[in-house]
Parts: structure tokens; sequence; C-alpha cells
């Protein structure tokens, strides 16, 4: 039994640079939905939002602020896969510290939580001194740039109930007593995996960063990639 298939040819054209995109169907019924239909929709929705969505990524803008800001409706969850995408790829966002020295990290578990500890030093912030922290992470930071700081983020696990990511954001917004609610929705729109992950210091981070470090018990901390120092804030089990 012989079957008709008919092909069609889409043109697209962006940028002086032309695009072609194929479909099929079998015999004389309707035409189905094709992975190349969708990869022409994803193209044409990245031609149209993506270099937009990128620049308030690199602005330090949370996925509500950015659905606030586009001109135009984008569906909430190709945002933020665009969001999250694009924050891995400039390297904003890490699943490990870069390894300058070129060895194998070496990983830690401490109270449920995985750091990577290899060739750091542990600094334990006695947070009783709010202005002496304050005066040491400024050092720091400026001592190492901006772009070799990254704080570490164990929100995917903090965000998780029985494995199951928590979507109240009110329930989420509880998990961080410490943030006001524009610091809590940069931290809940990013869809953080269920590991501990690093964040690359920017203007953003750097604000909630000094904020964090005062609440140990959410088990962020600051890696100084040139000094190769970590910092953490002491709980009060640790000595006081």
């Amino acid at each position: 039994m012989s079957h008709r298939i008919t092909i069609f040819i889409y043109n697209f054209v962006y940028e002086d640079s032309i695009f072609l995109f194929y479909a099929f169907r079998e015999g004389a019924g309707r035409l189905r939905p094709t992975y190349f239909e969708e990869a022409l929709s994803d193209f044409v929705y990245d031609a149209a939002s993506g270099g937009a969505i990128r620049h308030l990524v690199d602005l330090g803008y949370s996925l509500e602020q950015i659905l606030q800001a586009l001109s135009y409706p984008a569906p909430r969850e190709k945002v933020q896969k665009t969001l999250y995408r694009y924050m891995l790829e400039s390297g904003l966002l890490r699943k490990t510290l870069p390894d300058e020295d070129g060895k194998r990290s070496v990983w830690k578990k401490t109270a449920e939580r995985v750091t990577q500890t290899e060739g750091f030093r542990t600094v334990r912030l006695e947070l009783s001194y709010r202005e002496r922290v304050y005066r040491y992470l400024y050092e720091k930071i400026e001592e190492n740039g901006e772009e070799n700081v990254y704080l570490s983020c164990p929100f995917g696990m903090l965000f998780r109930q029985e494995g199951e990511r928590i979507t109240d954001s009110e329930r989420l917004r509880e998990k961080l007593p410490c943030l006001n609610r524009r610091e809590q929705d940069y931290l809940i729109g990013i869809p953080w995996e269920n590991m501990v992950m690093y964040h690359r210091l920017n203007d953003r981070m750097r604000e909630i960063g000094r904020k964090l470090i005062f609440c140990p018990e959410l088990g962020c901390g600051y890696y100084f990639m040139k000094t190769r120092e970590a910092a953490v804030g002491a709980a009060e089990q640790d000595g006081r």
C-alpha cells in the first residue's frame, strides 16, 4: 500500500540570513506538528525575545521583572527557560566552581549539603560583628574582583519537599526570611537544580549575599577564586 508524503518548506529570513524549516504530512490528512515546526517556533521566539531577556538578565533582573519589562506577552515557562539557559551559558550560574588549577574537585557532605572544598581555606565569620563582616567581604571582593567571586546556593534543595519542587511562592518566601520581597523574587525565579549551585557575584547577588551570610542555617558561603578562600557565617554551635 503506497503512502503519499507532502513536504512543506518554510523559508524564514532573519538579519540577512535565510533559514529553511521542513514539515511533513502523510496522505491528505492534517499537517501534524513536527520537530521542525517546533524549532521554527522556538527560533521566532528567540529572535523576538531572547536578546531582550539576556540583556535584562545581565542587568540583574528577576524573572518577575523581566516579564513586566517585556513589551509583548511571553510565556512564563519559556522566559524562565531562556533565563536559566543564558545564566548557565554565560557562567553567571554554575554547577561546579571553576577549577583554575586543573585539579579534580573534591566534594564534602556536611549537614546534608554538599560543598566544594579542595584548595580553599575556610574562614568562619563572627556574625555578631556585622561591620567587620561587611568590611571583610568588601575587601575580599575588591581583591579578587566580582568576576572571581561566587556564592554557593543550595536553593534547589531548600525549595523542595519530599523531592518535589515547591511551587507556592509564599511558602518559598518563608524559607528566605532574611531577604526582602524583591530579593526573594530573584532567587525564586531561578529554576535551581537539586544540588548546590554557584552564582557569580553581580550587583544583585552582592546585595543578596550580604544578607544570606547572616543566615548560616541556609548553607550559603562566598568563594574567592584568586585568593582561594571560602567564607561562611559561623553558627552559634560553631563556638560561641
